[in-house]
């Protein structure tokens, strides 16, 4: 698993690292339903929110509301 900490640099991105937390993981397309998609940036994945439970799409290399501060590969003992 990879995890993510995330900072808010736009309203938008502050909000939801009020309501979610900073702590997110990184998820397969399956992860979220998604068999394939043809149009999608390639640095583009889902994420999932370690406090919630909630995911929504992440630009790994520029996320116009997110800022990456960390990331790091984790085990977790078998549970992703």
């Amino acid at each position: 698993m990879t995890l993510l900490i995330l900072k808010g640099k736009t309203g938008h991105g502050k909000n939801r690292i009020r309501e979610h937390g900073n702590k997110w993981r990184q998820l397969m397309l399956i992860d979220v339903g998604i068999i394939s998609m043809s149009h999608r940036k390639k640095s583009t994945w889902p994420i999932r929110s370690l406090k919630t439970g909630e995911w929504r799409w992440f630009d790994l290399d520029n996320d116009q509301h997110f800022t990456l501060l960390r990331d790091e590969s984790i085990e977790l003992n078998g549970n992703s």
